[in-house]
């Protein structure tokens, strides 16, 4: 697949060369709340070249150091991972599921920490990147709707789609067959969603174990992966949907 050339947002990247944070926990009064995140900066970041920023968004009631778990730096050490928090809540942290849910506290907390890394990292805002699993999921999928401009790429594990997406942008999904929490029909009408405003000759092949791409895509690839298992995620997904993004110029 050829690299993907998309248009720069204002602002493509931020200040390089001078003094950068490296890895750590970050709190972030947004509004009336504080809000955490982990910030993690691989060897392959040199603090002088834009480096790409991946957000992993944790499912409902896990936290960080689960994506952590889940999405490490070693398989992308030239990105600069973020990890974020989700608002604290009965169940454990969790994110918001639309556009405009909780007076969108999850998209504020999105903006603040990109505002953050502007000012403290060396980043590329061309490319900047988000994934999530289940309710993780959702939010990106919200972040897709509300932030287009913002983001390069959006990958999708076991999640809703909460919203229309609102312009074309590389996609990956991943949904197991026998997932009982959120259905795989949600995966099948994600991928029709995405085909449409890729602007793909036809969505990927559904229900058949493995990855694959929608035909003939003339804005952005729509990838949809299947698993024969239930909610799980699936840790060959992570390699996927990063081979992908780093396609992405």
């Amino acid at each position: 697949m050829l690299a993907l050339l998309l248009a720069a947002p204002v602002d493509a990247w931020s200040a390089c060369g001078s003094d950068t944070e490296r890895s750590g926990t970050i709190t972030l009064d947004v509004g009336s709340l504080t809000r955490v995140f982990v910030v993690k900066v691989p060897s392959g970041v040199d603090g002088r070249t834009p480096a790409p920023v991946l957000f992993a968004f944790h499912p409902y009631g896990m936290n960080a150091t689960y994506m952590q778990s889940r999405v490490s730096t070693r398989l992308w050490p030239e990105a600069i991972m973020v990890y974020p928090e989700g608002f604290p809540g009965r169940g454990g942290p969790a994110w918001q599921g639309r556009p405009g849910e909780s007076d969108d506290r999850d998209v504020a907390f999105f903006d603040a920490v990109l505002t953050w890394l502007d000012a403290h990292e060396c980043i590329d805002r061309r490319r900047v990147f988000v994934m999530g699993y289940s309710n993780g999921a959702g939010f990106a999928s919200v972040l897709a709707c509300t932030r287009n401009s913002s983001i390069a790429g959006v990958a999708i594990a076991s999640g809703r789609q909460a919203c229309a997406p609102t312009g074309a942008r590389p996609v990956m999904l991943a949904h197991g067959l026998r997932d009982a929490s959120i259905g795989y029909e949600q995966a099948i009408q994600a991928a029709q969603t995405w085909s449409k405003v890729n602007q793909c000759a036809a969505p990927p092949k559904v229900e058949t174990p493995g990855c694959f791409a929608a035909t003939s895509c003339k804005a952005a690839p729509t990838m949809l992966c299947t698993y024969p298992g239930g909610h799980e995620y699936n840790a060959a997904f992570t390699r996927a949907f990063i081979e992908t993004f780093q396609k992405v110029k």
